[in-house]
């Protein structure tokens, strides 16, 4: 990042999606208009943009350094880990492309993306990362290796792990077997949207009388890579929900319903924004039960719900009371934790308040955002405190709260 600053790299032009580095100028200013305040999380420092509201954004850790480096997308809010620093994720733009699976990333895709690969020498800031990475990085991109070929080299020399892993469990899966039959075959079988979902999730699902109908037939899933997976991803990044909720469900594929509940809950307390619920088409469970791993632990292992205020929370059928409620609960643990002096631990809670399933209205999040700032630097959490009184005032500045 110093060396992002330093050789002014910001000052160049990529290629690929994400090509627009945010000046340093426009960094220093004191509301920089790249923060989407109330919406990104208030440790999140943009750094490169696509163009069209998207950004590749640096998430602050407890110490002040960059932990990593988070695609955040505008349409929704939701994010994912691309990489430990920014030459990895600037990599993972460039060749998402070629690794396996279907490349469903948002409801609708990224205008002005390349069409093919660009080379790293005809692109400045694909060049200037792939320097920072180990030699192969550079010679597989080069040399236009196969897609599985590809993404053995990101996980052997850990680049970019949790997005490579992300598109390697849609690809195992084959999560968009089914839902790519046309629309008016599975119409004509009386198929809604949320049935698409569920069933593109796991075809063992499908009736077989259906299956019987498609007009092609389902490649087999592996569950058990799409658990070693997802296993993996839930230890590199314990906060990222879908690592959790795709592991919960091999487990009870499998018959460990041990396990399954375990990784249900811990799934339970991560953010909606960090599921992939799309992506992984785990969404069909969202509207009932806010969360996937807690539809699931509703749906399998309902005690949970009765021994839980939060899960109690979250599992209001109106959806409106079901935000209000969850921040509520946030908001009591993070004063309850201020009185007791455990700033860092009301830190996460106030943040939870936001951005666990979201808080409304937008201006809400003024009086949130001064919490967080204030629990931040009680606990010596420095860069995050500054970083929460900068989203604090783009959100005064922009919605006069």
């Amino acid at each position: 990042m110093a060396d992002w600053f330093d050789s002014e790299i910001w000052k160049l032009a990529g290629h690929h999606e994400y090509h627009e580095p945010v000046e340093a100028e426009a960094l220093l200013s004191p509301a920089p208009e790249s923060i989407w305040p109330g919406l990104m999380n208030p440790n999140l420092i943009p750094i490169v943009s696509n163009g069209i509201g998207d950004w590749l954004c640096a998430s602050v850790g407890a110490d002040s350094q960059i932990v990593a480096i988070v695609q955040w997308y505008h349409g929704g809010g939701d994010w994912i880990i691309w990489g430990k620093d920014i030459a990895e994720a600037i990599v993972f733009d460039a060749v998402q492309s070629r690794l396996p699976g279907p490349r469903r990333r948002h409801a609708e895709p990224a205008q002005g993306a390349p069409s093919s690969p660009v080379a790293p020498d005809n692109d400045p800031l694909l060049k200037w990362a792939v320097s920072h990475l180990h030699s192969s990085i550079g010679e597989a991109i080069a040399l236009q290796v196969d897609s599985h070929r590809i993404a053995e080299i990101l996980l052997q020399t850990g680049v970019a792990e949790v997005a490579v892993r992300c598109e390697l469990v849609q690809d195992v899966l084959h999560l968009s077997a089914f839902s790519a039959i046309d629309s008016q075959a599975l119409q004509s079988i009386g198929v809604d949207a949320d049935e698409v979902s569920r069933w593109s999730l796991d075809h063992e699902r499908i009736p077989p009388n259906l299956i019987e109908r498609l007009p092609q037939p389902l490649p087999t899933q592996d569950w058990s890579e799409a658990e070693n997976h997802a296993v993996a991803v839930s230890a590199i990044a314990p906060d990222t929900s879908w690592g959790w909720d795709i592991a919960g469900y091999a487990a009870g594929k499998r018959g460990d319903s041990d396990a399954a509940r375990m990784r249900y809950t811990k799934g339970s307390q991560c953010p909606i924004f960090s599921d992939q619920s799309i992506r992984l088409q785990t969404h069909w469970a969202v509207a009932e039960s806010g969360k996937f791993s807690v539809a699931m632990l509703v749906s399998d292992f309902s005690d949970s719900v009765a021994e839980s205020d939060y899960l109690r929370a979250i599992t209001h059928p109106n959806p409106i009371r079901r935000s209000d409620n969850v921040s509520a609960y946030w908001l009591d643990r993070g004063e309850g934790a201020v009185a007791d002096g455990r700033f860092a631990d009301a830190y996460q809670y106030f943040v939870a308040a936001g951005w666990d399933i979201g808080m409304r209205p937008i201006t809400a999040y003024g009086r949130l955002l001064e919490k967080i700032a204030s629990a931040a630097e009680m606990s010596g959490q420095v860069g995050r405190g500054r970083i929460a009184r900068i989203h604090r005032k783009c959100l005064r500045d922009r919605y006069g709260s």
